[in-house]
């Protein structure tokens, strides 16, 4: 009985790292998790009401980072069917103040291989993972399989809700909260009607996009 217990456990944190790990993907950055996205930095003028639209993740940034994350439980474990859908809303004035709410709907799969559950039964872990539903914005969580246990989770989690000041150098947009957040600071590219939010990686020969939140006027 113990053993079972203590993998149900272990895998009770891998639904919850996953989801931190997917949502910290995109906040500073539905739609997909599938191959490239986004566009490359290019700033301009972000003055103006925006509805989020999209966001994408790179796979591969996505797959590296769970994987790095949870290697010493289960270094087999893997993602599939990521998607990302935004809401919500920013408004930059020409005042320099903003104001921020946006949230981002978050599902995919956990495939988790038979090596990782230490005998216990997928059945088990679905009873552990279950009970993580309305913690850390996990809304469902179901796993299903005969001995390997692929499980959907899905959830919300705030991407900005804030409001203060703005202020844009290049291709960098600052947010100073002073109410309701933390703020953040990016990459971002405004392309006529269409804000795009992005995450990029600077350690690459050429900069790659990691992951792009889009808004539209």
């Amino acid at each position: 009985m113990h053993a079972p217990e203590r993998s149900a456990s272990k895998n009770f944190g891998l639904v919850i790292g996953a989801l931190a790990l997917a949502a910290s993907s995109v906040t500073c950055g539905g739609g997909s998790g599938s191959g490239s996205c986004g566009v490359q930095p290019c700033g301009g003028d972000p003055t103006g009401s925006w509805t989020a639209k999209s966001a994408c993740i790179d796979q591969a940034t996505l797959n590296m980072q769970f994987l790095g994350s949870i290697a010493t439980d289960c270094p087999t474990a893997s993602l599939s069917n990521a998607k990302y859908t935004p809401t919500g809303t920013l408004t930059f004035g020409a005042d320099m103040s903003y104001t921020a709410a946006v949230t981002m709907g978050i599902s995919f799969n956990m495939n988790i291989p038979a090596t990782c559950l230490n005998g216990a039964s997928c059945a088990t872990v679905n009873a552990a993972i279950q009970s993580t539903v309305g913690m850390d914005g996990i809304t469902s969580a179901t796993c299903t399989g005969s001995g390997s246990c692929t499980c959907a989770i899905a959830g919300v989690v705030d991407v900005e809700a804030s409001s203060g000041t703005w202020a844009s150098a290049g291709t960098t947009l600052t947010l100073n909260a002073t109410s309701g957040g933390n703020g953040d600071s990016g990459p971002y590219c405004v392309q006529g009607s269409t804000l795009h939010l992005l995450s990029v990686d600077m350690t690459m020969a050429m900069v790659k996009i990691n992951s792009d939140i889009t808004f539209s006027k």
